[in-house]
């Protein structure tokens, strides 16, 4: 069953509800009032029934012309009855062949009672008289009352129905523009497949609980589109790497076979071998570190950390490394703080520093500065330099420049970094001139 249905079947369960409470209240205060009414003018005919039996003596012949024309006029379906009181114990034996002992006693007590007999409402009266004591017993059908009330259930029936079938299409028709949107969704994330993750679904106006879900799920797919390209791309770059030294080392193995080599022939030969096996096992290692810490990244949570510190902290790390002395920081001490993972930031900056230090052999300069809308760090070299037409190409994975053939490395390094600081919340500006240097900013914006 459809949301919609569900919907409309669950509202309308609930308003049907509410009106069955409403309707059987309305029917029986109706029911009640009706009989109420009926029995007051049994009453009355009762009283004025007991006038015309024992109060023409004692009225005027216009006075009691009026209680004959009320009595004729007055319900005249009533059956009436006169039962001479002067004896109670004798009455009582009368009246108990219609009425509970409870009814005789409040008769006598109250000096009158209503009753039930054979589908008829009764009432009784005790009339004290100048001639005796009399119980007036008057009954009826009060086939108005029936038909009145007969016709309320049918009214009630045929609305509580007919409200009901159109209070069902009102809802499923509300029901069906409020879902319409998440039809709308369903029917485009049918669409989205592992070959077309760069569709996405339609944004909504507001910030409502839809768009929200909107606007997650478009994200969502964002991310799985970056982490599908990257993975081909991870795939295409580390076949292609890893293809170059083996089909090397098996070259080098090939020509060995073909004749007898002298032993520095052989020495030679080997030290090819050692080079690109040391080649390999340096990419491989890259491709371990590239496949951790991208593992890493969706696994671990961010702390708050402070920049300057941990800037501080990665330079202290060269101190015991080949490039001891290499690096000057300048920094100023005022802290500046970000949301990152605390090794992930380490292995980033660690990377750019150490990139900086391998193609050059002059001092490296290491800056950390705030400013009112940003906090920067720059790390500038005067190596190599990065080509002009590369620059665009320097964070691809596996890339590396045409003039860096000559140091050792597996084009790793820099495009890790690139993603870590990327996923902190910083910008990445190279400025670079071929074989003068290269300076490379991080940026990350004031969050006031």
């Amino acid at each position: 069953m459809k949301i919609k249905t569900k919907l409309a079947l669950l509202y309308t369960s609930i308003t049907v509800g509410i009106l069955v409470i409403v309707f059987i209240f309305v029917y029986l205060l109706t029911s009640k009032n009706i009989d109420n009414n009926y029995y007051t003018l049994l009453f009355d005919k009762a009283l004025i029934t007991a006038q015309k039996h024992f109060e023409k003596d004692e009225l005027n012949q216009h006075a009691y012309q009026k209680i004959i024309d009320a009595y004729q006029s007055l319900l005249p379906e009533t059956s009436e009855r006169v039962i001479i009181a002067n004896d109670r114990q004798q009455a009582t034996k009368e009246l108990e062949t219609f009425l509970t002992d409870r009814q005789v006693k409040g008769l006598f007590q109250n000096y009158q009672v209503k009753f039930e007999l054979d589908n008829q409402s009764g009432v009784g009266i005790y009339y004290p008289d100048n001639e005796g004591n009399f119980i007036i017993i008057v009954t009826a059908r009060n086939l108005q009352g029936e038909y009145l009330i007969s016709s309320l259930k049918k009214i009630l029936i045929v609305i509580l129905v007919v409200s009901s079938v159109i209070i069902f299409g009102l809802l499923w028709w509300n029901a069906k523009i409020i879902t319409k949107p998440l039809q709308e969704m369903v029917n485009r994330m049918q669409e989205i497949t592992p070959k077309a993750l760069h569709l996405r679904l339609a944004q909504r106006n507001g910030n409502d609980e839809l768009a929200q879900t909107i606007n997650y799920f478009n994200r969502m797919i964002e991310r799985l589109e970056i982490s599908f390209n990257s993975q081909k791309t991870f795939i295409a770059n580390a076949s292609h790497e890893l293809k170059n030294p083996l089909t090397a080392i098996m070259g080098e193995c090939e020509v060995m076979q073909l004749k007898e080599f002298t032993p520095d022939e052989y020495k030679i030969s080997l030290r090819r071998i050692e080079s690109e096996m040391e080649r390999l096992n340096i990419l491989v290692n890259n491709l371990f570190q590239l496949a951790q810490t991208d593992l890493d990244i969706s696994e671990s949570g961010r702390e708050q950390l402070n920049l300057v510190d941990e800037l501080q902290s990665v330079v202290h790390h060269f101190e015991y490394s080949k490039y001891k002395g290499r690096i000057s920081l300048v920094r100023n001490t005022t802290p500046f703080y970000i949301k990152s993972n605390n090794h992930l930031l380490f292995v980033a900056l660690q990377n750019i520093i150490d990139n900086a230090c391998k193609y050059s052999e002059e001092t490296v300069t290491v800056r950390a500065f705030k400013t009112k809308s940003e906090f920067q760090i720059t790390v500038s070299d005067k190596g190599i330099g990065i080509p002009s037409d590369e620059k665009e190409k320097i964070f691809d994975t596996f890339y590396r420049g045409r003039n860096t053939h000559g140091y050792k490395g597996a084009g790793i390094g820099l495009s890790l970094a690139h993603k870590i600081l990327t996923l902190s919340g910083a910008v990445m500006e190279i400025t670079s001139t071929e074989n003068r240097g290269t300076t490379i900013s991080i940026i990350w914006k004031n969050s006031f």
